[in-house]
């Protein structure tokens, strides 16, 4: 039997490839939800939630990259 958080950290891998994700788990304050790109390991992104970590995920890839034209 897996940890109850297995299943969202499939379903964040499957959302997003690019991305490597993992949980740390910490004695207080509970879980962290982490990413950080695959091809860019200097930036990571941290959340309480497997919920507020695709919030995160999803603000991101919408910013423009430095030196980018807003769309």
């Amino acid at each position: 039997m897996g940890h109850p958080n297995d299943d969202a950290l499939a379903q964040l891998e499957r959302d997003w490839p690019n991305w490597q994700v993992w949980v740390v788990y910490r004695l207080i304050g509970g879980p962290t939800w982490c990413a950080r790109r695959r091809d860019d390991h200097k930036k990571v992104i941290n959340s309480d939630t497997a919920e507020h970590l695709a919030e995160e995920l999803e603000f991101e890839v919408s910013e423009p990259l430095d030196g980018e034209a807003p769309q």
